[in-house]
């Protein structure tokens, strides 16, 4: 019995020790990231991150020795640091950051921003690293190029065509124009002094950005966007968050649904912000598709 009762006290201290272990890997370590919504309300400070290249979604203004961020996307974020002031009832200070195509992810992912809103597409791959919110606009992926140089997209084939490094884009041309020489570009104002001075032949983004780009340059009556009417690949673009943190996403959630009330009508908060950059009098004309405000507010449907 004595040799029965050590053997059990033996077995017991094991699994005891194995629980301890299990325990001990299941408990939060110093990596572990602090819920968004409770860090800033610890710290009073609200993270964000937009790109400096994405004319009119975010780029850098000048206005004598200031520059600042402005644009769509600025709006956006300053919107939801609206929330968070009214959420707290409290001065929350956004700390507001430039980010680039290729450190975005990885700036949310570490938790050194808590949001950031540019221009990224959601994809699969991407949210193994972090998570999205819902759109908050849509365009299509083309292709800026001389009209001496391509009149069609059969033209491209085997040109050279640049692409910001670490976006969609390469994949995209792959599929339509596996001929083309893809060469990656560290943003869209170096791409385009390149594409200005044929170092490349053409230039791929998102449409909108694109004609952002040459609106005020000597080349606009030269350049065309191909294809002429349809787009390679719709883009739907999301702000980035971090992974497994439910409550802040669906506070940023809110904050865009609010906003995107009443898109399919042309009317609400959303459209007094898009006339702001797309409209008459904004960075760039652009008028909203209806297709796209349709698109939106399907987005809403599972919020409500």
């Amino acid at each position: 019995m004595k040799r029965i009762a050590t053997a059990f006290r033996s077995h017991r201290s094991k699994v005891v020790a194995v629980m301890l272990m299990l325990l001990a890997l299941a408990a939060p370590t110093s990596g572990w990231a602090e819920p968004v919504l409770d860090r800033i309300a610890n710290t009073g400070v609200f993270n964000a991150g937009t790109r400096a290249d994405a004319l009119p979604f975010a780029y850098r203004e000048k206005k004598g020795r200031q520059v600042r961020l402005v644009g769509f996307s600025v709006d956006l974020l300053g919107e939801i640091h609206k929330r968070l002031e009214q959420h707290f009832g409290r001065r929350i200070v956004m700390n507001l950051q430039e980010t680039t195509a290729s450190n975005r992810l990885e700036r949310v992912a570490s938790g050194a921003i808590d949001i950031e809103c540019g221009i990224t597409t959601p994809t699969w791959e991407r949210q193994q690293q972090v998570d999205f919110s819902i759109p908050f606009f849509g365009n299509g992926t083309r292709i800026l190029t001389q009209r001496s140089t391509a009149q069609h997209l059969a033209d491209l084939r085997g040109k050279r065509i640049g692409v910001v490094a670490g976006t969609t884009t390469a994949a995209i041309l792959a599929e339509h124009l596996p001929d083309a020489v893809i060469i990656e570009m560290p943003d869209m104002d170096t791409g385009f002094v390149r594409f200005e001075r044929g170092e490349i032949d053409a230039l791929s983004n998102v449409g909108v950005v694109l004609r952002a780009q040459v609106e005020k340059s000597p080349l606009k009556s030269k350049v065309v966007l191909l294809p002429h009417t349809d787009d390679l690949s719709y883009e739907a673009i999301a702000c980035i968050l971090p992974l497994n943190d439910s409550a802040w996403r669906t506070f940023v959630n809110r904050v865009l649904a609010d906003l995107l009330d009443g898109v399919d009508e042309y009317r609400g908060a959303y459209i007094e912000i898009y006339e702001r950059w797309f409209g008459p009098r904004g960075a760039i004309y652009f008028p909203l598709d209806y297709a796209v405000a349709q698109r939106l507010a399907a987005a809403l449907i599972w919020l409500q």
